[in-house]
């Protein structure tokens, strides 16, 4: 008669163990990304400004003025998609000069810290560096900044896509 009591003991003692198990390996996550809903994706922050640099030129765009609804619905739309992976990628002084100055790169600026979902840490960055072309583009990466700081790291999104469309409508020479 004690055999059936023994088996549901073990049976729960494997329940309880595996409960921890998950419970531990979502903390470190939350540990490491310092954010409790990682796992969660989309993105529904919409920049308050937009600038375009290209070749040295920049381009600056408000609400209401023409092409920030399309810019900004795109940044939105490669944010939603998630992140990829951690990049490893940092953004140095002289790649920052190249971005303002040399390449295209897409910048936007939010009223407040926003947070990009992921399983490391993105920070809550006020503002977002999307490199176009030159030596950071084509990794699909996007440089989360505070001050006109960047972090290390920089986040590689699942699509840049819907912003190279957006460029490429309001004529912007991207390649």
């Amino acid at each position: 008669m004690q055999h059936p009591k023994k088996h549901r003991s073990i049976a729960a003692i494997l329940l309880a163990l595996a409960f921890l198990c998950l419970a531990a390996a979502y903390l470190a996550v939350v540990f490491i990304s310092h954010d409790f809903l990682w796992f969660q994706t989309g993105f529904s922050d919409v920049p308050s400004r937009v600038v375009v640099y290209q070749a040295g030129q920049r381009s600056e765009f408000q609400d209401g003025q023409s092409g920030y609804q399309e810019l900004a619905n795109a940044i939105q739309a490669c944010l939603n998609q998630g992140v990829a992976a951690p990049s490893g990628l940092d953004m140095s002084q002289p790649s920052l000069d190249d971005a303002y100055f040399k390449d295209v790169t897409v910048e936007a600026f939010f009223n407040s810290p926003v947070k990009l979902h992921a399983w490391f840490d993105t920070g809550e960055p006020t503002q977002m560096l999307f490199p176009i072309t030159g030596n950071k583009a084509g990794q699909g990466v996007v440089f989360m900044g505070v001050n006109g700081v960047y972090l290390s790291n920089a986040p590689k999104l699942n699509t840049i896509t819907p912003l190279l469309d957006a460029l490429r409508m309001l004529g912007f020479e991207i390649g």
